[in-house]
């Protein structure tokens, strides 16, 4: 029966295609369109960038021998140029050449970021003595009272001690002009740097972090010093017993002014880099 009613159907009203790609257009976007293939020739190469040696190891050109490098690195390091040309002429007069002089350095140089020498400071001391030799530097001489001589385990209250008495068991010591009192107690070439060298600890290398190389600047001469700054009044206030004129020996640099220069040692040290002398 229907199919005797479906032709008069189709006579009798034609069916409507509706225009469904004006309806649903948007569906009609494919997916994945396919990117033109670009012509060889416009293809460009990826660029390379080449990672250069730090200004710590190389030096200004890319064919640096081991010896600018050594000295780049010295430099880098807070050394003066002529200080680390030094350095290098005394490896190579040691037997020391080619890529073993950077490594050697970099070697004795240790942990230098946090102060941790391992022979690079004795030989820059006794680099800078020569030099000071070589260009004619004046040696200067200062006094040094021992921990037995006064009252040094008395701090700030003590009273003034008996000068005749210090002078006569203050020991000798000279040294070159821009040396610290602690690279005399540690590097110094004559008996009485040997002898400051027993009193005076220096356990942080001299980089302002303890207060073991402390002396007590004698009042006449305390003007001449000068007064410490706030980072290194910060280490005296945890100084064995410190006094009002009490100096680190490591900012203590000798000059022509400073000679004949008195000094009082302490009798102890707090050394802050293996024990906190606080209370719990």
């Amino acid at each position: 029966r229907i199919w005797k009613w479906l032709p008069a159907r189709l006579d009798a009203r034609p069916i409507q295609i509706f225009p469904l790609q004006k309806y649903y257009s948007s569906f009609y976007m494919p997916i994945f369109r396919p990117l033109p293939f670009p012509h060889p020739q416009a293809i460009r190469p990826a660029r390379v960038r080449v990672r250069s040696l730090s200004r710590s190891s190389a030096g200004s050109g890319g064919s640096s021998s081991p010896e600018d490098k050594g000295r780049s690195f010295l430099v880098s390091i807070g050394h003066e140029g002529k200080v680390a040309e030094g350095v290098v002429k005394a490896l190579k007069a040691s037997g020391v050449s080619g890529p073993a002089i950077l490594t050697t350095i970099r070697a004795l140089a240790g942990r230098w970021e946090v102060g941790e020498d391992a022979g690079l400071e004795a030989l820059v001391a006794s680099v800078r003595q020569e030099i000071s030799r070589i260009e004619g530097k004046a040696k200067v001489t200062f006094f040094c009272v021992p921990p037995e001589a006064w009252s040094s385990d008395m701090g700030s209250e003590t009273a003034r001690d008996d000068r005749g008495r210090m002078l006569a068991s203050a020991f000798e010591v000279s040294a070159f002009e821009g040396m610290s009192i602690t690279d005399v107690a540690k590097f110094g070439e004559n008996s009485g740097s040997q002898l400051l060298g027993e009193y005076l600890e220096c356990a942080c290398s001299g980089i302002m972090a303890c207060s073991t190389c402390q002396i007590v600047v004698d009042e006449d001469w305390f003007h001449a010093v000068g007064e410490p700054e706030d980072a290194e009044q910060d280490m005296l206030d945890l100084a064995y017993s410190p006094h009002e004129t009490s100096r680190l020996g490591c900012q203590v640099v000798l000059s022509a002014d400073l000679d004949g220069m008195l000094i009082k040692l302490p009798k102890g040290a707090n050394n802050m880099m293996d024990n906190i002398p606080f209370e719990d």
